[in-house]
């Protein structure tokens, strides 16, 4: 296809489907990595934690940054950082000085990429076909992770993690290059939000991080535990649950933008209690624990469309869809990084990983009452 006919909305599709690749061929295998490398299952928790608190405390760089670059150009910037971040992974050995450089690099990257990508990603997608969008997007990460997660595990298994972390920060530059013809959407230097609309937003985040911590970060700790702490069948777990996933997220976003997006929040939500049920009686079991994660893998993408669909239709809606952004990943940060010190001290006390996975249940069930009272409060939203 020549560059000119490539739309602003494909390369966003092409950038996304290359950062899903980095993060389920090198991000999943952070945590694992660590424990592989001495470290307790709650220390490992703990250090995951501090990169997204430390997101939390430098996330004020983003605007003056994003106010000179524009929204790309910040997006970029994180690229870059989060390279770095990955290339000096494989060299910490302890807990120390290059762990503490890790944690404040990773999290730089990560508060510069994830804050201007949630507000990037709005300003590309268009009003009226935003779950299908969104979904299409979350459909193509699906398709990634099926193919993704086994070239990391056997990477990681037969390479060793000098040549596998390289690779994945060699890819992580590449994902910047779909990004290089697109718009650079400016940030308005004097827009300020409606409080009320920012709250709200910034609590749904903050139970979605929470529900994150719980089904994906520290359930993917489980499953690697109950696996023999063998990367390449980690790996293939989550390749296996691929394919559970790419189905989920486009009849989501077909029901959103059909004018069904309370039906949406039933099968999304409902599904994904039943995912963190299963995987809280499961984690001890291998086989059980592998229907559990292709379970949880079908549910991500769709409580991720019916929960960013209407979070980006309120960032569309406000004058800035960069503090916006900054004000509700927040929350995702703080929910998140909650959910992995209750379980990292729960762990420490001698609890098994079966309560801190099921606490994401609350959470579960709160978003969707959360959601739904904003649907039913804006009828035109359907």
């Amino acid at each position: 296809m020549p560059t000119s006919a490539i739309t602003p909305l494909q390369r966003v599709y092409v950038h996304s489907g290359l950062q899903s690749f980095v993060e389920a061929s090198g991000g999943i295998f952070v945590a694992g990595f660590l424990v592989s490398r001495g470290f307790s299952y709650p220390a490992a928790l703990a250090s995951f934690a501090l990169i997204l608190l430390s997101r939390f405390a430098l996330r004020g760089l983003v605007m003056p940054l994003a106010l000179r670059l524009g929204l790309r150009g910040t997006l970029l910037a994180g690229v870059v950082i989060r390279a770095a971040s990955f290339a000096l992974l494989p060299f910490i050995t302890s807990i120390g000085p290059l762990l503490a450089l890790f944690l404040a690099v990773s999290g730089l990257g990560s508060v510069l990429y994830w804050t201007s990508w949630h507000a990037f990603m709005p300003a590309m997608t268009e009003t009226d076909k935003g779950g299908r969008q969104v979904s299409i997007q979350q459909a193509t990460s699906a398709v990634v992770g099926i193919i993704a997660p086994v070239s990391g595990g056997l990477l990681l298994a037969n390479a060793g993690p000098i040549a596998a972390f390289l690779a994945i920060a060699a890819l992580q530059l590449a994902t910047a290059l779909p990004l290089l013809g697109a718009p650079n959407p400016q940030v308005d230097a004097a827009a300020e939000l409606d409080p009320a609309v920012a709250a709200h937003a910034r609590r749904l985040y903050f139970n979605e991080g929470f529900h994150a911590g719980c089904g994906v970060v520290i359930w993917n700790l489980a499953l690697f535990a109950s696996l023999g702490e063998h990367f390449d069948a980690f790996g293939g777990a989550i390749a296996v649950a691929g394919v559970a996933a790419a189905a989920g997220s486009l009849l989501v976003g077909r029901l959103i933008d059909g004018g069904h997006p309370r039906h949406s929040l039933v099968i999304a939500y409902g599904a994904a209690a039943l995912a963190l049920a299963l995987k809280g009686a499961a984690f001890a079991h291998p086989v059980l624990a592998i229907i559990a994660t292709a379970l949880g893998a079908l549910v991500v993408p769709m409580t991720s469309t019916a929960m960013l669909a209407p979070l980006y239709a309120m960032a569309r809606q406000s004058p800035c869809v960069l503090r916006f952004s900054m004000a509700t990943e927040g929350g995702w940060d703080l929910g998140c990084s909650a959910a992995c010190l209750i379980a990292a001290a729960m762990l420490a006390g001698g609890a098994s990983f079966r309560l801190p996975i099921l606490l994401g249940l609350v959470a579960i069930a709160i978003m969707a009452w959360m959601l739904s009272r904003w649907y039913a409060q804006r009828p035109q939203a359907a």
